[in-house]
């Protein structure tokens, strides 16, 4: 059989099925499936040498700001089920997966690297990553996919954390358990995903009819250590009036929050009930034991690493992007309490 004859049975181009017989670049997986099942089925084996494939080659890159301080590590713990989720994937999928941690100082050394290396995608956790950092990846010419980030104003393959949702359901919760003054800790911080708290924190207030007080509002400018323990605990000092509840960005805030005000005389829950978001390790063993939002991290790396695969097979759909929100769930613990209601 000629390659043409071979092309109108399966209605594709001459071009097309060359590529595939020749196992060059530039075909979809789909496609290259398609021929290459149909000339074992013809019984033609002869027109293609059918190699076992070469195990494709993924590079993920962790990034943190700052990797010498002790925050890298509570940071590690916080994202090793999205890292767990990643690699089980790739075993799954048979894709040789290499992990690399950077920080700003190693990133440029990294970019260096990569270009000297055959990769076939790159997954990129880059929560605290700055958008010039990014596109520097993006300049690659190889396909990536970005975890815990976007941009608005530039169209990329991401995984991100359904923070709306997250932050209505405590909200929600806090309202159920009869609290109407419920204030909120926010970290001032440029992280995507602080701001999407932020505004969805102001979106559940109204919905739910809940009188929003600003005094209640407590702006800290650090994500982390000592310092923002100290900002927390001089916040709290300078409030003359306090609500039932607060609802923290994160649980590393809400745990500060709680030692904070035990310390200038409060009670939690019994004076002040307090509500994080992401249920790390460390919130379960507290005393109270922390009630927080969990976010499936797993389930962020599966997605990341599917998303990727779908983006180096489908080369057709080259400029497309999409954008994956993983859902959250409410973990009821006992730094909430219930309020008589009126």
């Amino acid at each position: 059989m000629k390659v043409k004859e071979l092309a109108e049975i399966l209605d594709l181009s001459p071009a097309t099925v060359s590529l595939v017989l020749n196992n060059r670049p530039g075909i979809s997986e789909a496609t290259r499936k398609k021929v290459k099942d149909a000339v074992i089925e013809l019984g033609c084996e002869d027109m293609i040498n059918i190699k076992e494939k070469k195990k494709k080659t993924l590079l993920f890159v962790v990034y943190r700001k700052n990797t010498t301080d002790d925050k890298f590590q509570r940071f590690s713990q916080l994202f090793s089920e999205i890292i767990e989720g990643v690699e089980s994937q790739a075993k799954l999928k048979n894709f040789q997966l290499m992990l690399s941690y950077v920080n700003d100082l190693s990133l440029q050394e990294e970019i260096v690297r990569i270009q000297n290396i055959n990769l076939d995608g790159i997954l990129l956790l880059a929560t605290e990553m700055k958008d010039s950092q990014l596109n520097a990846f993006f300049e690659l010419g190889i396909p990536v996919v970005v975890l815990d980030k976007y941009m608005w104003e530039k169209p990329y393959d991401c995984v991100t954390i359904n923070n709306e949702l997250g932050v209505y359901e405590a909200v929600s919760y806090l309202k159920e358990m009869g609290h109407k003054d419920i204030g909120y800790l926010h970290v001032v911080h440029n992280a995507n995903n602080f701001l999407d708290r932020y505004f969805g924190f102001l979106t559940a207030v109204q919905k739910l009819e809940i009188p929003f007080q600003k005094k209640f509002l407590v702006e800290l400018n650090t994500s982390g250590g000592e310092v923002l323990q100290m900002e927390t605990f001089q916040a709290f000092q300078k409030m003359k009036e306090m609500p039932t509840a607060f609802f923290a960005d994160n649980d590393i805030l809400a745990i500060y929050a709680m030692q904070s005000l035990q310390r200038l005389g409060y009670r939690i829950p019994e004076d002040i009930s307090i509500i994080g978001f992401d249920n790390m390790a460390l919130s379960e063993i507290l005393e109270p034991a922390l009630t927080t939002i969990q976010v499936q991290k797993r389930k962020m790396g599966i997605a990341a690493l599917n998303l990727l695969i779908s983006k180096m097979e489908e080369e057709e759909n080259e400029g497309e992007s999409v954008k994956i929100e993983v859902s959250t769930s409410l973990i009821v613990r006992e730094s909430v309490r219930q309020l008589k209601q009126e």
